[in-house]
């Protein structure tokens, strides 16, 4: 397993701060892996490890997480769209015209916004635990909650709440220091950060439409016991593209890269050969 801190950490001023970004490996293809809400670049651990002795591995920290969130005027709503710009200038500032996108949860809602509006950047964008589907209401009056809870008590104790119910049964039982590392690495991001960010995700529009265009290769992957993305709605994208470009995983939760981190290893390197 990659120890995150022999990486080279390096800094990209995005005009109010400065945010963090692994850039390891040499290959000629390079992946871009967006981390999900309440999470930092060090989740894709086993992923850096084994993917960047193929390929170039840029894994950022998104603007809020160990910096400052970003900064919004006058009656400016929250939007994935803002953290687009942000990569996109990034991989600008690197010279890096083209690349394969692997986004986990909150990080696939901004690959696909991604995509949408830089396609001509994306050689294909794979969905990790993560959805083309817009909030439906009940959804929507659920982040109010969280956004309320986090308001009240705070960062940590919201990931202390919430956490343990992203991973599978058999993986939380087993695995109680990987639970506890995964909340003790979200929470120094700052309450206005996460509040932003469940915002974003509560105004993202649907982009089933990725999809079913085949425009660029899209693929998924899902775990049976995900209370995040529930497996019906994966199942039902699933559907919609071809049959070598998905994989469900049996026995697990939200959290794929941790908890199986050899199968997803794999199927992203599928993904990037096949793509």
């Amino acid at each position: 397993m990659q120890n995150t801190t022999s990486l080279i950490t390096h800094q990209y001023d995005y005009g109010v701060d400065q945010l963090s970004y692994f850039d390891v490996g040499n290959g000629q293809k390079t992946i871009l892996l967006i981390h999900g809400f309440g999470e930092d670049h060090c989740i894709w651990k086993n992923q850096i490890e084994f993917l960047s002795t193929t390929y170039r591995v840029i894994a950022p920290n998104l603007p809020g997480v160990q910096c400052k969130p970003l900064a919004l005027h006058h009656s400016q709503a929250p939007s994935i769209r803002m953290y687009v710009e942000v990569l996109h200038e990034l991989m600008h500032h690197l010279a890096i015209e083209q690349y394969y996108i692997v986004g986990h949860s909150m990080g696939g809602y901004i690959g696909l916004s991604f995509a949408d509006y830089y396609i001509n950047h994306v050689q294909g964008l794979l969905l990790l635990h993560s959805t083309s589907y817009e909030d439906n209401d009940a959804k929507k009056s659920n982040r109010l909650k969280v956004a309320e809870f986090i308001e009240e008590w705070g960062v940590s104790k919201y990931l202390e709440t919430a956490t343990p119910n992203l991973f599978g049964n058999a993986f939380k039982n087993a695995n109680p220091a990987e639970i506890q590392n995964t909340i003790e690495s979200g929470s120094d991001i700052s309450k206005e950060a996460m509040i932003q960010f469940v915002f974003a995700m509560r105004n993202r529009k649907a982009f089933t439409q990725l999809l079913q265009q085949n425009t660029i290769p899209v693929w998924m992957l899902a775990g049976d016991e995900d209370l995040a993305v529930p497996i019906q709605d994966s199942l039902e994208q699933i559907k919609l593209l071809p049959s070598t470009n998905s994989l469900v995983l049996q026995g697990v939760g939200h959290m794929g890269m941790l908890e199986a981190p050899d199968q997803v290893n794999q199927f992203i390197q599928q993904f990037i050969k096949n793509a």
